[in-house]
């Protein structure tokens, strides 16, 4: 019988790990372009913002200063535990909602191909002057590592109004009028101050025989 021998279970804390944790928020879509201009897959980082940028980016991080932001290569640099859990802290999507909770919809934000002037502008009125961050200081709810963002809720379908039928009202029974009652016969008043002899009543007619 041959034993084969189980597989190394990495340490997630180790170098090997933290570098297959890193691995894993790179291939979050939040992720997949810089933090601060449209370059695609960035391997830079700064482990005190907790966000992903490219290059060109990091050179402008640098000079914000370490107390800023701290510029790590996920490639080429050694990380430690607290680093990388920053960075499953928070994310691009989270800091984009934090620095720039509150842009004024008259600021002109870089765009694709713009200079290096405009983007280190943006970045440094961003983590550095923190002009966009929530005036309220609420801060963005924290996500696990790879978890997706909430879909919206669906919107419920609005129930169709349910149609009363009316109840039919018998018609009311038709009212019979009676008729009113004769007035009575009034009977002849009697004079009793008149002593003349009443009026004999006609004598009979007698039927003649033939």
């Amino acid at each position: 019988f041959f034993v084969v021998p189980m597989a190394r279970r990495l340490n997630k804390n180790s170098p090997e790990g933290l570098k297959k944790r890193l691995d894993v928020l790179l291939k979050a879509p939040e992720n997949l372009i810089c933090a601060d201009c449209f370059m695609k897959q960035p391997r830079w980082a700064s482990s005190k913002l907790g966000i992903f940028m490219c290059i060109e980016c990091s050179g402008i991080h640098r000079n914000l200063g370490t107390h800023i932001s701290f510029v790590r290569s996920v490639n080429l640099d050694s990380w430690t535990v607290e680093q990388v859990e920053m960075m499953e802290a928070w994310g691009n999507e989270r800091a984009k909602a934090y620095y720039e909770a509150e842009v004024p919809p008259s600021y002109q934000r870089p765009r694709e191909g713009a200079g290096v002037r405009e983007v280190q502008k943006w970045i440094r009125d961003k983590y550095e002057f923190k002009r966009f961050i929530p005036q309220d200081g609420s801060v963005p709810e924290k996500r696990g590592a790879g978890e997706q963002a909430a879909a919206p809720p669906k919107p419920v379908p609005a129930k169709a109004p349910t149609q009363v039928t009316p109840k039919k009202t018998p018609a009311p029974a038709p009212v019979v009028k009676q008729a009113a009652p004769a007035p009575p016969v009034a009977a002849p008043a009697l004079d009793l101050l008149d002593f003349s002899d009443p009026t004999p009543p006609p004598p009979p007619q007698q039927q003649v025989q033939q």
